[in-house]
């Protein structure tokens, strides 16, 4: 039984609304952000942090509590993968 993981289910969910209603990329972030805050995503990381010049989308990262992470940025969803050398 293949299953999928939560981050995987962010970019599904990513890449299903820039397919199905042509939405932007930046509706398409704002959904992936939901997506990740909905499946109970922790997010770890944000390009803003720190950074005197705010992005309106920042890069960030959210883990979930299958152990899965994924990378949401303004031009796409990226699961991240575990011991992958980025």
């Amino acid at each position: 039984m293949n299953t999928i993981t939560k981050a995987q289910e962010v970019e599904l969910a990513y890449y299903a609304d820039l397919v199905d209603y042509s939405i932007s990329s930046e509706g398409c972030y704002a959904l992936a952000i939901d997506a990740a805050v909905t499946l109970g995503g922790i997010e770890v990381y944000n390009s803003n942090y720190g950074n005197i010049s705010k992005s309106f989308a920042p890069t960030a990262e959210f883990e979930f509590d299958d152990s899965s992470s994924v990378q949401i940025t303004y031009g796409g969803v990226f699961v991240i993968l575990p011991n992958e050398p980025y």
